[in-house]
């Protein structure tokens, strides 16, 4: 089974967020983040460990990388999530 793929179509958040991307400091600590790290020998290493499943049925899986990359946002950001504030 193969990865999703997924559509590089601007919305009207993308196209707002870029006219001010030069001012969040999110968005530049992202980008050099993502300048800095060379995600393919991470990618090969994640693949080798995520294997999606052989049938056709069903949704095709998110990539690996993708999968780590909201982890590390996840990590970095710490979005409030409700469910973890109601076992907590």
């Amino acid at each position: 089974m193969a990865y999703k793929k997924i559509n590089r179509y601007f919305s009207f958040a993308d196209i707002a967020i870029h006219n001010n991307a030069d001012k969040n400091r999110s968005l530049i600590f992202l980008n050099k983040v993502n300048q800095t790290i060379d995600w393919e020998p991470v990618e090969k290493l994640l693949t080798q460990y995520y294997q999606p499943g052989k049938t056709n049925k069903g949704e095709r899986a998110y990539s690996p990388l993708l999968l780590f990359k909201c982890m590390l946002l996840q990590k970095w950001f710490h979005p409030f999530n409700h469910f973890e504030s109601f076992f907590s």
